[in-house]
C-alpha cells in the first residue's frame, strides 16, 4: 500500500455536463456532498479548490453501476496531464472495474475530442469499455474519488504517486536507454500566433546538424513522446505544454534542461524535479513581445520571444553539440524576423501592445513595416 489518502465513498451523487469553462476550471462534473467542505474531491491548485459548485439538475438518470471519477478531459494538453488525469493511476489500481467517468468540454463529443485525449487515458490503462462521458446529467448510487496526485502550482508531488508512475513504465515495457540530448522543439508555434521563441526552426535544424535529436511532440503519438523521453540522457525542452508530457513518466536518470519564455516562471518546477536527477531553467529571453489582447486581457501564453543567443548556444555547446560550428546568422535573423511578422499578424494584440512589440523589434534589428499588418485585428481565439 503506498501512503496516499484512501479513496473517497460517497451516495446519491449528481453529476452533470460541462457547461462553461473558466481558466482552465470547468463548471460541472459531481455535485459533492457538502461541496463547499469538500477539498480532495475538488479541483485544487496549490491544495487550494478552484472549481464552484455545478448547477443542480432538474432531471437526472440513475446510475446503479459503482463508478469513479475521473475528471474534466481539458482539450489543452498540459492541463488535462498535470490538472485532471492525475487520480487515474490511484483510482485503477484501487477501482479496476468500475465505470470511470468524465466529463467533456461544451461543444465537444466523443467523435470531436482530440485523439491524443484518449492516447492518454489509454497510457494510464483506462478501458474503452469501461469509461462513460457524461453528456447529460446523472445520479451515481456510488461514486468514488480519488485525490490528485499532484496539481498546478508549488505543492509538492507525492512519492508515492511516483511510485505509481514507476509502476506503470514498468508494465508498459519504457525505461531509460540514456541515448543522448534530446531537443523538444515549439518550432511553428510563433507563426501561428501562439507562444514561443521566434526563429527556433531555424535552431532546430542547425541542432540536428549537430548531432541533437530534435522532436516535434505535436507531429507524434503519446506512446512515440514518452518512449523519446524515457530514452535521452538529456532533455532539453522550450517552455510549454510538452514539459507535462514528460510528467505521465516517473522517475528517470536523466537531466531536464528548460529554455523560459514567460517572465518569473519556472514552468512545472515542483512536479519535473522529483522525476530526474537534476533540472535547469535558463533565462533564453533577449526581448519578450507581450500579448495583452483587445480588451485587456494578458496572455502570458501567447508570449513570444527573441532567443538570448549566448544562453542558448553556451548551453547546448555545454552538453557536446555546439551549434556554432555550423551558424548562419543571416538565415537565423531571416527566421526570426519571418515568424515575428506572421505572429505580429496572427496575435492580434491591441494597438498599444502592438506599438510596444513593433518597438521592441526594432531595437533588436528586427524593424517590420506595420503597413503589412492587418489595420482591424479581432481577438484571438480563447484559451
Amino acid at each position: 500500500m503506498t501512503g496516499l489518502s484512501p479513496i473517497l465513498e460517497f451516495r446519491d451523487v449528481p453529476v452533470v455536463p460541462v457547461r462553461s469553462v473558466t481558466a482552465h476550471v470547468a463548471r460541472g462534473g459531481p455535485i459533492w456532498p457538502d461541496f463547499d467542505a469538500q477539498t480532495s474531491a475538488r479541483h485544487c491548485r496549490d491544495r487550494v479548490p478552484v472549481d464552484r459548485i455545478p448547477q443542480a439538475p432538474k432531471r437526472s438518470k440513475p446510475l446503479r453501476e459503482p463508478a469513479v471519477w475521473g475528471g474534466f478531459l481539458d482539450p489543452q494538453f498540459g492541463h488535462l496531464i498535470v490538472e485532471q488525469a492525475t487520480r487515474l493511476p490511484q483510482t485503477l489500481r484501487d477501482r479496476p472495474g468500475d465505470l470511470v467517468l468524465f466529463t467533456l468540454p461544451p461543444g465537444l463529443t466523443e467523435a470531436t475530442l482530440p485523439g491524443w485525449i484518449w492516447e492518454v487515458l489509454d497510457w494510464h490503462g483506462v478501458a474503452r469499455n469501461r469509461l462513460r462521458l457524461v453528456d447529460r446529467a446523472l445520479t451515481a448510487r456510488n461514486l468514488r474519488v480519488a485525490a490528485q496526485g499532484e496539481m498546478m502550482g508549488n505543492a509538492a508531488t507525492d512519492p508515492d504517486y511516483l511510485d505509481l508512475l514507476d509502476h506503470n513504465m514498468r508494465q508498459r515495457g519504457v525505461t531509460g536507454t540514456l541515448s543522448g540530448v534530446v531537443f523538444v522543439t515549439r518550432a511553428g508555434m510563433v507563426a501561428q500566433g501562439l507562444g514561443g521563441h521566434a526563429g527556433e526552426a531555424y535552431l532546430a535544424q542547425t541542432l540536428v546538424r549537430a548531432g541533437v535529436q530534435v522532436v516535434d511532440p505535436a507531429k507524434l503519438s503519446v506512446d512515440q513522446q514518452l518512449a523519446i523521453y524515457a530514452g535521452a540522457q538529456v532533455l532539453v525542452f522550450s517552455e510549454g505544454s510538452a514539459q507535462h508530457g514528460r510528467l505521465l513518466l516517473g522517475r528517470l536518470p536523466q537531466t531536464v534542461h528548460v529554455l523560459r519564455r514567460r517572465p518569473n516562471r519556472d514552468l512545472a518546477a515542483e512536479q519535473l524535479a522529483p522525476r530526474c536527477d537534476a533540472l535547469h531553467y535558463h533565462a533564453a529571453v533577449g526581448h519578450r513581445l507581450g500579448a495583452r489582447m483587445l480588451g485587456g486581457a494578458v496572455r502570458l501564453d501567447l508570449t513570444a520571444a527573441l532567443y538570448d543567443l549566448d544562453v542558448v548556444l553556451d548551453l547546448f555547446a555545454a552538453l557536446g553539440h555546439d551549434p556554432r560550428r555550423d551558424w548562419d546568422m543571416s538565415a537565423y535573423d531571416a527566421a526570426v524576423k519571418a515568424d515575428t511578422s506572421r505572429w505580429l499578424a496572427a496575435c492580434h494584440t491591441d494597438a498599444d501592445q502592438r506599438k510596444t512589440n513593433l518597438a521592441l523589434l526594432a531595437e533588436a534589428g528586427f524593424a517590420i513595416d506595420p503597413a503589412c499588418l492587418p489595420t482591424h485585428p479581432h481577438a484571438h481565439a480563447p484559451h
